[in-house]
């Protein structure tokens, strides 16, 4: 800090007792002790006794005397330095620069010395030089790529679905006839046999395609990286180039045959209204009922011309804060989501496979604890999860969505009437707060909490139950504003796709009933004078 206090001042320590022959005569000594004393006075009280052979019934004495000197001139040594220094900085003398850059310069000494090495991950990289690219004339050609990635994982899953059916149907046929030859020819034993022959044989097929599949997603991850951060380089140092592309990557994308597209797909039942919600500072928002599977936001249709557009606003808005995210509910594992997420190679973040592993392990210690404390059932305790839990996974090969809301319930259960202390309803709750602390602008969820509609669900069972989810729903967005991040700017609420016209009319009426709607003033013309 200073060159004054470079060096510890010594201080001298002064003892004396008295001769065991004649109290009056004392033996004097006298010890330099370096202030502060860095080590230990007990040690250098029994280096004194052996040094100067004091007897050994001092020491307790003296170790009280000597520790007494230390703290009391460590004390004043203390003191006159931090006055000296205060002096020195009221009149100027300090070279208050100098420390606070020893000061400096010793703190980034010991960071780099201790503390963990740090830098800038791959992960990290790669999202800004994605997020650099799409906002650049380069979109149009990462998207070419991208689909042109999807059409091939696409092809081979079309191929083991063929392979996997041609097996299927030849093992039946085979089944069928040794069951129809049973007590004659064939035993029971040859049944049994053959049954386990054929699940071998699945398995071996199965495994087969698998690791081709993950073969292919893992070589085509690794050309997608590379050739996109060389794009990066290539479009930061050609200035009007539309296109990072080299010509090899440019023969790649050539498709293989001209594939008809797709018939358009039927309209669906749809309205959307302008909120506002608030009682002093309003907000505005966007809410659109909607009569669709929610899985078809996370579906693509790689041969479909018009799925560019959908990739294009999923793409601009991937490393943003205007996320997208859907509620699923999921009363097991979500095949239908594996099977969507599986048609197009995830390039930014874990496969959901992946995900969903890493999420078992992490939440089965804290949901067990939960589950013990809440109840003793040992059939309940075995769940991990519950009725009302969410789990979240992120994703960048969907359609529509990058975060997928699993909201853990069982749509039987919730056939019948439900209050808003649910604990599905308490999961909406959750996910929206979730929602709102990440980016999560705009949300989709199940408005009547199913997925599809059975005989028992009447008319009546469907506005009661959206009424309940939509006022519940609007608490929860007015909540979020005291939550702070970002407020859910567009809500998406879907009825299932076989919702009747005359009862979709219904549950939309409910929307202005329940929600301020903004509509237009009309303005009056003036009376002709």
């Amino acid at each position: 800090m200073s060159a004054e206090v470079a060096q510890n001042p010594s201080r001298n320590f002064k003892y004396s007792f008295p001769t065991c022959s004649n109290e009056d005569i004392l033996f004097k000594l006298e010890i330099p002790v370096e202030i502060p004393y860095a080590g230990c006075t007990r040690e250098l009280v029994q280096r004194v006794i052996n040094m100067f052979h004091i007897p050994v019934y001092l020491e307790d004495d003296l170790n009280e005397k000597l520790a007494d000197f230390v703290t009391s001139e460590t004390k004043n040594f203390h003191n006159e330095r931090d006055a000296k220094l205060i002096n020195q900085l009221k009149n100027s003398e300090l070279n208050v620069d100098g420390i606070v850059k020893n000061w400096e310069r010793m703190f980034k000494e010991n960071v780099m010395e201790f503390a963990e090495q740090k830098g800038t991950s791959d992960e990290e990289v790669f999202a800004a030089a994605y997020h650099k690219l799409v906002h650049s004339p380069a979109l149009e050609t990462i998207l070419q790529v991208e689909n042109s990635y999807a059409k091939t994982v696409s092809s081979m899953l079309k191929n083991m679905d063929e392979d996997v059916q041609k097996i299927t149907e030849r093992q039946q046929a085979e089944m069928e006839e040794n069951m129809r030859l049973l007590n004659s020819t064939v035993t029971e034993d040859d049944i049994n046999e053959l049954a386990a022959r054929h699940f071998e044989e699945q398995s071996l097929v199965s495994g087969r395609w698998g690791s081709q599949l993950d073969a292919l997603r893992q070589t085509q991850r690794s050309q997608h990286r590379a050739w996109l951060m060389a794009s990066l380089d290539h479009y930061s140092n050609t200035t009007g180039s539309n296109s990072p592309l080299s010509p090899l990557d440019a023969r790649q994308l050539q498709p293989a045959a001209a594939a008809r597209p797709p018939p358009p797909p039927p309209p669906r039942l749809e309205e959307s209204f302008t909120i506002h919600l608030g009682s002093q500072l309003k907000q505005t928002h966007n809410v659109r009922i909607v009569a669709m599977d929610l899985l078809d936001l996370c579906r693509l249709q790689p041969d479909n011309p018009a799925e560019d557009m959908r990739r294009l606003q999923t793409s601009l808005g991937l490393y943003s804060s205007q996320l997208s995210g859907a509620v699923l509910l999921s009363a097991g594992p979500p095949a239908a989501l594996q099977r969507a997420a599986a048609a197009a190679p995830e390039h930014h973040f874990a496969s959901l496979d992946l995900q969903l592993k890493e999420i078992a392990e992490k939440v089965k210690e804290p949901a067990e604890k939960r589950n013990e404390q809440r109840s003793k059932d040992a059939r309940r305790s075995r769940h991990a999860l519950q009725t009302g839990d969410v789990f979240v996974t992120r994703h960048s090969n969907l359609a529509d969505v990058h975060v997928v809301f699993h909201l853990v319930a069982d749509e039987d259960a919730l056939a019948g009437d439900i209050s808003s202390r649910h604990a599905v309803i308490l999961g909406l709750r959750n996910i929206l707060k979730a929602a709102c602390a990440h980016d999560v602008t705009t949300i989709s969820l199940p408005l009547l909490l199913r997925h599809d509609l059975s005989e028992e669900t009447t008319a009546a069972w469907c506005a009661r139950r959206a009424e309940l989810v939509l006022k519940c729903v609007k608490g929860f967005v007015l909540e979020a504003f005291g939550w702070g991040g970002a407020r859910p700017a567009t809500l998406q609420v879907a009825a299932p796709p076989n919702t009747q016209p005359q009862v979709f009319a219904q549950l939309a009426q409910l929307l202005p009933t329940i929600f301020r709607v903004s509509a237009p003033v009309k303005a009056k013309q003036p009376a002709a004078q």
